[in-house]
């Protein structure tokens, strides 16, 4: 009896140490776990009069403190690192009296095979298993998706579970740091919500060391399997919240681009038209939608406007902000789509 009470108490203690060094290290190398952080943009604290789904990517390519300045009101929003449709629609908290919908979507926010590491958390199972009955999509997917839950468990023990990337990426940027250079180097393609909405991040992509491009690219494809797909819960999702914004008030959604190192990377033809046959189907569904196509900028088509492989630094914002602004003056008439073949482009340099 002694015996298996003392490899108990073992047991038990390692388990408590394990957690807390994983608990320890989450904290120390400054991982992302956690999802829907408020923010806020403009009206000094007034009730919101807008409210932004969106990913990093729509969040870093647009200055939406600019934007609730254009509508003098406040845009609000829950900002969840790596998020999709499926956490927007099931993570929609829209404040009472809010009638104005910001939506921001891209090919890696839409392609199905690439997770946000908080879905289960955000994501009730019972609408999980519906959405994955619903759709087209195969059983290594599924699995991958219903894998989610049980790992949510066990992080509550050891939130560095199934976060290799953060951790390696973390490490060498605490050794970089004690040798002297910049804390964050090689950060990887992890989100950057800022206190502001107007970003600060200079860097380029286009300055990358090829180890470095050839470390990000891997760790993309690792993330998605080397697969697209547009057909599958993200989109049953983004229809529901469409439907459910369009009978609340206006919409728009802005279709953000990507670095033409990604491009050349992982959108193959046969992409960009499963991509684009998506955004006319959404279109013809909701008329009503204001779809502005930021992608089609053809001076946003250069990896000197990125900070990663699918971030837009300081210089994309400033010119993806001022032609989504353009395009919001412009929408007076019939809403049609603006596809890249018949979107007149207004640039700023």
């Amino acid at each position: 009896m002694n015996y298996w009470i003392k490899r108990a108490a073992i047991l038990c203690v390692s388990v408590a140490l394990c957690s807390l060094i994983s608990h320890g290290a989450i904290r120390w190398l400054g991982i992302k776990h956690g999802h829907s952080g408020y923010q806020p943009y403009g009206g000094n604290g007034t009730k919101p009069t807008a409210i932004l789904y969106c990913s990093s990517l729509g969040y870093d390519g647009i200055d939406w403190g600019r934007v609730s300045e254009v509508l003098q009101g406040t845009i609000e929003s829950w900002a969840t690192p790596g998020s999709s449709p499926s956490e927007w629609e099931a993570d929609d908290r829209r404040s009472a009296g809010v009638a104005q919908t910001f939506i921001a979507v891209s090919p890696p926010d839409m392609n199905e095979y690439i997770l946000c590491d908080t879905r289960a958390e955000i994501v009730p199972l019972g609408m999980a298993i519906r959405d994955l009955w619903n759709s087209d999509v195969d059983w290594e997917l599924s699995k991958r998706i219903l894998g989610q839950y049980p790992l949510m468990v066990v992080r509550a023990l050891f939130p560095t579970v199934g976060r290799s990337d953060g951790v390696l990426v973390g490490i060498r940027a605490k050794l970089g740091a004690l040798r002297g250079g910049p804390a964050n180097a090689d950060v990887g393609d992890a989100p950057k919500f800022g206190s502001t909405a107007a970003s600060e991040i200079t860097e380029k992509v286009s300055d990358w060391s090829p180890g470095r491009l050839q470390r990000r690219m891997v760790l993309m494809h690792e993330a998605c399997q080397s697969k697209y797909s547009f057909n599958g819960p993200k989109a049953l999702a983004l229809r529901r919240l469409l439907r459910r914004a369009a009978s609340q008030g206006q919409v728009t959604m802005a279709v953000m681009p990507v670095s033409p190192f990604y491009q050349e990377e992982f959108l193959s033809p046969h992409v960009k038209e499963e991509f684009e046959r998506v955004l006319v189907k959404l279109q013809n569904e909701y008329p009503q939608i204001k779809l502005i196509r930021l992608d089609s900028i053809s001076t946003l088509d250069d990896n000197k406007m990125y900070y990663d492989l699918v971030h837009l630094n300081m210089y994309g914002q400033k010119i993806a902000s001022a032609v989504f602004l353009d395009r919001m003056r412009e929408y007076t008439g019939p809403q049609r789509v603006l596809s890249p073949s018949n979107t007149t482009i207004l640039s700023k340099k």
